[in-house]
C-alpha cells in the first residue's frame, strides 16, 4: 500500500520515517524521494568504524531502505535503515548509511510502500486451515515426453509466446 510522507524544512526525516513504522504493525520501504538536506550523519566504513557529520545543503539523488518492526515477548523493536546518496553544492557525490542525524533543507516528500512482513501472513496463515484445490498444470505423459524435456520447462521457439510482436531495438 502506498503511503505519502512530508518533512518540512528542519524536520528530522528520519524520525518522520521512524515515526511512520512503528505506529504500524506492517513494514515500510522507501520507493522514492525528494528534497534537500541540511544535516546527516554518515557510518563510516566498516574498518574505521564511527560517524561523520556532513552540514549544508545536499540535494537528495537516492534514498533507499526499508524498516520492519518486530514483536517477541511483548517486546517492539525495529530492524532496518537507510542509505542515502547525495550531491553537494560544488556537484560532488557523497553517501552511505544513514547513521544519526538527516534533517530536511527544504520540503522533503517520500512515497513509501507498506506491506505486511511474510513473518506475520505465515502466522496468520497457520493459524487457519484453508482447503484449496491443487491446479492442474499439466500431464508427464509418454506423448509430452514429462520431465527436463516437457513443453512446461523448455522450448525450442526462440521467441517466447506474445514475445515475437515486441519491437526489440
Amino acid at each position: 500500500m502506498p503511503h505519502i510522507l512530508d518533512a518540512k524544512a528542519g524536520e528530522d526525516v528520519l524520525g518522520k520515517l521512524m515515526w511512520f513504522s512503528q505506529n504500524s504493525t506492517r513494514a515500510v520501504c522507501i520507493l522514492s524521494t525528494n528534497g534537500a538536506i541540511s544535516n546527516v550523519t554518515l557510518q563510516q566504513s566498516a574498518t574505521s568504524g564511527g560517524t561523520v557529520t556532513y552540514e549544508g545543503r545536499f540535494e537528495i539523488l537516492s534514498l533507499c531502505g526499508s524498516f520492519m518492526v518486530c514483536e517477541s515477548d511483548g517486546q517492539r523493536s525495529r530492524t532496518g535503515g537507510l542509505s542515502v546518496s547525495l550531491s553537494g553544492p560544488d556537484g560532488r557525490v557523497l553517501g552511505g548509511n544513514v547513521a544519526g542525524l538527516f534533517t530536511a533543507a527544504s520540503p522533503v516528500q517520500m512515497i513509501v510502500g507498506s506491506f505486511v512482513p511474510a513473518s506475520q501472513k505465515q502466522r496468520k496463515t497457520e493459524a487457519k486451515i484453508v482447503n484449496t484445490t491443487p491446479v492442474n498444470v499439466g500431464t508427464t505423459s509418454g506423448s509430452s515426453g514429462g520431465g527436463i524435456g516437457s513443453p512446461l520447462v523448455h522450448s525450442n521457439n526462440s521467441n517466447p509466446q506474445g514475445m515475437a510482436n515486441m519491437p526489440w531495438r
